[in-house]
């Protein structure tokens, strides 16, 4: 059930921000955007839980952070974001990416292992193979026509929108660009398994991901599950009150609520 919160609160840090009023979370789910995506993606996910804080990872080129130049390499941006976002293991939480999100979510986390940090309850993926596997399709170097055509026939962009919004998009282009550049120069570095459990959330018609777990089941020491929903790569903007129902059954939301009232 869709619950009525008060407007939204924006943290005080410029890496992050949370969404809604949530008065004692059970769990803050910490959320990774897509390659050009910012923390706004999130902004509407905290109407469909009053048990959950949504936070999102606000990243350089984008929002309020227009002005900074975008990271277009992993291990400088979980330098500079992996202490940021140390303060929200403070509590119970866990990570969800898509799609580059997945991979930032992935190697943040196992920063948080070498610096002995509280880990995730989970990790959750959607929109990408597993970090040892490379992007399927390479398109970080296309000329700008032909990289509008890619992210259209992944269904990240309307041909509406390349007109009524032109000059935003030549405006974001640049963050897009760096952001795809980050994901498909990505090197992944054989690590132990993570002890965290992996929820796989998957596009039933995602070009970008291979079938199953696309690999992710040998990046944890724990379980790995896969979940299906109907639709393309960016299948989570169709289904944003199925996605956080389902991150709050696996979090175990419900029980801990009822639990609390007994």
């Amino acid at each position: 059930m869709e619950v009525d919160v008060r407007p939204t609160r924006l943290s005080s840090s410029r890496w992050f921000r949370s969404f809604g009023e949530v008065a004692d979370p059970v769990s803050e789910v910490v959320c990774f955007p897509h390659a050009g995506g910012s923390s706004a993606v999130f902004r509407s996910w905290h109407r469909y839980t009053s048990a959950l804080k949504i936070t999102a990872v606000q990243l350089p080129g984008r929002e309020v952070r227009l002005g900074e130049a975008p990271f277009q390499e992993m291990t400088a941006l979980v330098d500079a974001l992996a202490p940021a976002l140390k303060p929200l293991t403070r509590r119970p939480y866990a990570f969800y990416g898509h799609s580059m999100g997945a991979l930032v979510a992935f190697e943040v986390l196992r920063r948080f292992v070498e610096l002995e940090l509280p880990l995730p309850v989970a990790l959750f993926v959607s929109g990408r193979d597993a970090p040892q596997y490379a992007d399927q399709e390479q398109v970080h170097h296309l000329p700008d026509a032909e990289l509008l055509d890619r992210l259209r026939a992944w269904e990240g962009m309307e041909p509406q929108e390349l007109s009524q919004y032109a000059e935003l998009v030549a405006l974001m282009l640049p963050t897009i660009r760096a952001d795809l550049t980050l994901a498909e120069t990505y090197g992944h570095v054989p690590g132990p398994p993570l002890p965290v459990p992996v929820r796989v959330l998957r596009g039933t018609r995602d070009p970008l991901v291979r079938p199953g777990d696309a690999g992710w089941a040998r990046q944890t020491s724990a379980d790995c599950s896969v979940h299906d929903f109907d639709g393309g790569h960016f299948f989570v903007q169709d289904h944003e009150r199925s996605v956080v129902t389902f991150i709050e059954t696996a979090l175990g939301v419900s029980a801990a609520k009822e639990a609390g009232t007994q």
